[in-house]
């Protein structure tokens, strides 16, 4: 009940705006909204979107894929009353749009389910060099010894795969290589991840 979500988009990208306006209407919740030049660096539109941020946690949020309505409170509960001040996925499953299969990641950090306290993330700043990656700030999280490393919950995020991009494709391939296919659960992925559930 008590999130906001943050939206980064391009000042002259009217149909986000729009959809944004639809939402806000709708929805309970606090919506921030941000509006950049469509040059602006991501790293920069990260750091801005990070200091905008009225809460006490952060947690990235990839549009593209498909997150358990749980994921937040789940990653939250397992670092609350524990040293660790930020919380990774360590497996998560893999969706490829194209053959109709899932997979059981491998073992490793998955950037993009970081949920972190905003005072550390502050700490860890977006620098150029970076180009948007966030791997030095799961290396900053690591090193100061306050990661946690969830690795029993692979169904809280679903990483699609739409082969938009042919890096992306390369991407995702390497990805699957070192993964197992999960034929047992594939309908049941298939079921969620429809735009209509």
């Amino acid at each position: 009940p008590n999130t906001e979500l943050i939206i980064s988009y391009p000042e002259e990208d009217l149909l986000s705006n729009t959809i944004i306006d639809q939402i806000t209407s709708v929805s309970t919740i606090k919506i921030i909204r941000i509006t950049r030049s469509k040059n602006e660096k991501l790293c920069l539109t990260k750091n801005i979107a990070i200091e905008n941020c009225t809460g006490e946690y952060i947690c990235f949020w990839n549009d593209e894929h498909w997150h358990h309505v749980n994921r937040l409170s789940d990653q939250y509960i397992i670092i609350k009353d524990s040293p660790f001040k930020a919380c990774v996925l360590m497996h998560i499953l893999l969706y490829d749009f194209n053959t109709q299969r899932t997979y059981h990641s491998a073992y490793q950090n998955w950037q993009e389910t970081l949920l972190c306290e905003k005072k550390i993330l502050l700490k860890a700043t977006y620098s150029d060099i970076e180009r948007g990656d966030d791997h030095p700030i799961i290396h900053f999280l690591s090193y100061h010894n306050v990661l946690y490393h969830f690795s029993e919950a692979p169904h809280l995020y679903i990483y699609i795969n739409y082969e938009s991009k042919a890096n992306d494709q390369k991407l995702f391939n390497s990805y699957c290589r070192s993964a197992e296919i999960m034929d047992d659960i594939n309908e049941t992925v298939q079921e969620v991840i429809r735009l209509d559930y």
